[in-house]
């Protein structure tokens, strides 16, 4: 696992309400991942090798993805 320095934040209210619109459905048939890296529009971030293909992640792979490249605060 590679440990980055300045990781990049998110505030955590706005995680906690994508958490609650991915497990209602809202994103259609989005892999988590797909719709994390949509949601946060992360197509904006210059550093896309360190997202490290996020929006190809299953739920499972995605939020331990998540866990270690942001900071949630």
């Amino acid at each position: 696992m590679a440990i980055v320095l300045n990781k990049p934040s998110i505030e955590k209210y706005a995680f906690q309400v994508f958490n609650r619109k991915f497990k209602a459905g809202k994103f259609g048939s989005q892999r988590y991942g797909q719709a994390f890296y949509d949601y946060f529009k992360l197509h904006k971030l210059v550093d896309q090798e360190s997202l490290k293909n996020l929006y190809a992640k299953d739920e499972v792979q995605a939020r331990n993805l998540v866990k270690e490249i942001f900071k949630i605060h």
